[in-house]
């Protein structure tokens, strides 16, 4: 179905409402997202942005959905452009492209990656949902290539009990990471792409096939 100009105009429209809402993240955290603030940006009243967005809340989802999608996007460019190299390379690209969106962006990643907003809760399904799988995609393909020794034969779910608590000591070390970095919790304070890089690096050497 083609879509109208009056359907394009209001995607231009609401696609600037949220590009606006993580800017104001971007610049101030959660609490600088400003309903009236937008509104005034993109020429409106307050209450014909609800022509737009659901609501503040439904604002936060459609935030957090676009950076979870930014940094979904990310590491699946850094993993196309490790495509020549073996699992284990692949995932530590994937690792420094996770940890580079994340210094980049503090703000939005810890808007998707903690509980900031009282009173909101993100929806388990949907496009947000979603974003959020299609971040772990190329990290969990090298995962599930080095564990099992196969390229592309096994999803996470199909992985023996042992295979999977490799998956997630990776998983869990570059998250754990790059979450103490952001918000400045690390015992450490400086070198932490190496610091990082060097972990998964020991984890990766007893993490050969486990059948």
């Amino acid at each position: 179905m083609v879509e109208t100009r009056r359907e394009r105009l209001r995607d231009e429209l609401t696609a600037e409402i949220i590009e606006i809402g993580r800017r104001q993240l971007a610049g101030g955290g959660v609490a600088n997202v400003n309903w009236r603030a937008i509104a005034r940006e993109v020429g409106m009243n307050p209450a014909s942005l609800y022509t737009y967005v659901d609501g503040i809340n439904d604002l936060y989802t459609r935030i957090l959905a676009s950076s979870f999608r930014s940094l979904a996007d990310a590491v699946a460019t850094a993993s196309r452009a490790a495509g020549h190299l073996d699992a284990r390379d692949r995932l530590l690209e994937c690792a420094r492209a996770y940890r580079s969106w994340a210094i980049d962006r503090p703000n939005e990643f810890n808007l998707i990656f903690t509980d900031q907003i009282p009173g909101y809760e993100a929806p388990n399904e949907g496009e947000s949902f979603q974003a959020a799988m299609d971040v772990n995609t190329p990290f969990l393909d090298a995962v599930v290539e080095i564990v099992t020794g196969r390229c592309g034969a096994l999803s996470i779910d199909e992985l023996t009990a042992d295979e999977k608590v490799v998956a997630y000591a990776l998983r869990s070390t570059m998250h754990g990471f790059t979450i103490l970095e952001v918000n400045h919790h690390a015992p450490y304070t400086e070198g932490a792409d190496d610091l990082m890089i060097s972990s998964l690096s020991l984890l990766l050497d007893v993490a050969g096939p486990q059948r």
